[in-house]
């Protein structure tokens, strides 16, 4: 089905693609290239963010223009729109062609795009190819394609280089992560999780000082670090008007982690989005002084209506000693100082460097800006048979230019990464990335009546059924008969969980409507009577030793309500006779903490466990002998409840939890519950009304 590694591809030909080669030499080339200049010079140190923040007024003046034209899309269904565009998009068929032809290891948009970075520009600096050793950090990086692409591009064309890697993101197994501002996706991560670095406090979050470093630290004790990447972005839904202003602060601290762990002469690869506001001006303009070659560049693969781009920095100076400016840099890191003060004063910026800027950012705001009236324009015509039919030959062209312009080739499975596992590998994703309704649909949200409101939330609701499933299973209870194994425990620290955010053993649609639920301030007080009837213990026909009602979450932090409800749970299985069943109510399996202590009980502790809707959880036949397990990690509780931001987050690796039969049945049991009770409440605040 596959080409054989080294088979050369040819260059596809259509009769009249002539007529093409100029749109398709623009959709190949949208890249900007700084010129620097010799009389440019870095402020003094004094003056680093020591001024307000300031605006330059033809920037301005684009911003507004950009705005307009987005708002033109506020009244469209993001799903509809969407679809819209991807039959538009001119590289609608590369990813089909990519893995028809070459099927390379885990492909996605993120892996083309990294491909053009890589082939468009020398991204592999001279000292790599000369010394045959290379080490690459990649920031924000879930879910990794990054990562596969640069290992591709590598055995491709520099296959004797000896390559290591790090890579940071945040941690999609800490539950204190918004699933807004995280990629759940694990597929590559889960295998090769030695290669993440999830910082100091186990969340990821390189807004933090202390995580920067530790990654900074763990990077440059591979090698010299010769490639930095960094694809970072925050959820810009509700702001779309001021995506630059948003994740301004996330590009800044890439950039410091970046240039404290670069070695001399490596690259920077970053994703930025417009370039209006004063923040990315001043480090674009420290960049072209510390790197020989800036450039701003859009991959063909990055869809064309976005502000997407990506600043390409070649051949990192060493004429300028880092350390002396990182006091200055680290002031504001993570800090909200950092949007409030500018980098450097505007009159200390020189005009021609304005000037470029202002040419960098017409021409990307100029592409944007006629990429959404064409597809607006499309919109309204849907029914020109004609324009169909340009765009299809134009999609099957750019996927035939693609393949040839990159020499894109297989490589011999042994090459990948993983050696085939992604390849074979179904595993269910729970965080599909999408939105309903249309920007002013959700808006509207906040000023419905209480039934409209409902009204909205029931349709949600029902959206998510049917288009999932993995949600709607009925059986009274689902079973599960122990595998009795040998296990080790390995204790994971970190940031206390103050409220669970995100999820791995839920749908996170669903989720996050339970969410919009239980905090939407006009439902509180129903909400709250809800979870106190929630605590009676349904009548069942099984014998019990012992009926375990766990309180429901009353505390301001979340993690002290798990503890203490695990000291009760201890407490009571210490307190039951050998062989006796024990009935858990309310027991919250959201958590890797409570996932892995339920995974001993129905692996360890006892015979056999069954999972019911109702928020119950049966477990038979006890072995008293296994529960030494959960009293050493009672003790491991004990011994870190005093420390400062620091809590025993799970007890088992991921790799034993997220797999298998017992994974998937957490999942059902928790999509199962939160559908209920999202169905619960929404029928006791509509009876209220």
């Amino acid at each position: 089905m596959f080409n054989k590694a080294g088979k050369p591809f040819y260059r596809h030909k259509f009769t009249d693609s002539e007529d093409f080669d100029e749109e398709l030499h623009d959709l190949f080339n949208k890249k900007y290239q700084f010129s620097f200049n010799g009389e440019w010079k870095l402020p003094e140190q004094e003056s680093w963010f020591s001024a307000p923040s300031w605006k330059v007024a033809g920037l301005e003046t684009l911003k507004s223009r950009l705005n307009f034209h987005k708002s033109q899309l506020n009244d469209f269904s993001i799903e509809e729109w969407s679809s819209h565009t991807r039959r538009r998009n001119p590289a609608g068929e590369v990813s089909w062609k990519v893995r028809c032809l070459v099927n390379p290891e885990f492909l996605t948009q993120a892996w083309t795009k990294f491909y053009e970075c890589a082939c468009t520009y020398s991204i592999i600096p001279l000292e790599a190819t000369e010394e045959k050793k290379m080490v690459s950090l990649h920031l924000c990086e879930a879910p990794g394609a990054f990562i596969t692409s640069l290992n591709h591009f590598l055995k491709q064309h520099n296959n004797n280089i000896q390559w290591k890697w790090l890579a940071s993101t945040l941690n999609p197994y800490y539950e204190g992560n918004s699933t807004s501002n995280m990629i759940s996706d694990d597929r590559f991560m889960f295998h090769t999780l030695e290669n993440w670095d999830f910082g100091v406090n186990s969340t990821g979050n390189i807004m933090n000082w202390e995580n920067s470093q530790a990654i900074v630290k763990r990077a440059k004790s591979l090698g010299k670090v010769l490639l930095v990447t960094a694809d970072g972005s925050i959820d810009c839904m509700q702001k779309p008007d001021a995506q630059e202003e948003v994740t301004s602060p996330l590009h800044y601290c890439e950039i410091v982690t970046a240039l404290q762990s670069l070695s001399k002469g490596g690259t920077l690869i970053f994703k930025l989005f417009t370039i209006f506001e004063h923040s990315t001006v001043c480090l674009l303009y420290l960049l072209n002084h510390l790197f020989q070659d800036v450039n701003i560049y859009k991959p063909i693969t990055s869809r064309q209506g976005n502000s997407e781009v990506y600043a390409i920095c070649l051949r990192y100076k060493d004429n300028i000693l880092l350390d002396e400016f990182l006091p200055r840099l680290k002031s504001t890191y993570g800090t909200e100082l950092y949007s409030n003060l500018a980098l450097f004063p505007l009159d200390m910026i020189p005009d021609s460097f304005i000037k470029q800027i202002e040419e960098c950012a017409y021409y990307f705001c100029s592409l944007q800006c006629h990429v959404i009236n064409n597809n607006l324009q499309a919109y309204l015509m849907q029914n020109n048979i004609a324009l169909h039919r340009d765009i299809k030959k134009i999609r099957a062209l750019v996927a035939a230019e693609f393949i040839w312009k990159y020499d894109l080739k297989p490589i011999h499975i042994n090459q990948e990464i993983l050696h085939g596992i992604l390849h074979e590998e179904n595993k269910t994703n729970n965080n599909p990335r999408y939105c309903r309704g249309s920007y002013t649909e959700r808006q509207l949200f906040t000023k419905m009546s209480l039934k409209e409101k409902v009204q909205s939330l029931y349709s949600s609701l029902q959206a998510e059924l049917f288009s999932n499933p993995i949600v709607p299973i009925n059986e009274s209870v689902r079973w599960m008969v122990g595998v009795k194994t040998e296990l080790k425990l390995k204790f994971t620290y970190g940031l206390p969980l103050e409220r669970i955010y995100s999820s791995k053993f839920i749908l996170t649609p669903l989720f996050k409507l339970y969410q919009q639920i239980l905090f939407d301030d006009d439902f509180k007080g129903i909400v709250n009577r809800n979870k106190d009837n929630a605590k009676d213990v349904p009548e069942l026909s099984f014998d019990f030793s012992k009926k375990l009602c766990l309180p429901c979450n009353h505390e301001v932090k979340y993690f002290l309500h798990e503890k203490k409800c695990f000291k009760l749970l201890i407490e009571t299985l210490n307190n039951m006779p050998e062989g006796g069943s024990l009935l858990l109510h309310n027991y919250n399996t959201l958590t890797h903490f409570n996932v892995s202590v339920l995974y001993i009980l129905s692996n360890i502790c006892f015979r056999k466990t069954g999972l019911l809707s109702c928020g119950v959880i049966i477990l038979q036949s006890l072995n008293k002998v296994s529960l030494e397990l959960l009293n050493l990690i009672d003790v491991e509780c004990e011994q870190v409840k005093n420390e400062q931001n620091k809590d025993v987050l799970n007890s088992l690796p991921v790799q034993i939890t997220n797999v298998g039969i017992f994974y998937d049945n957490v999942i059902f049991y928790n999509n199962t519950f939160y559908r209920n009770t999202c169905t619960d409440i929404l029928k006791t605040i509509e009876q209220s009304l």
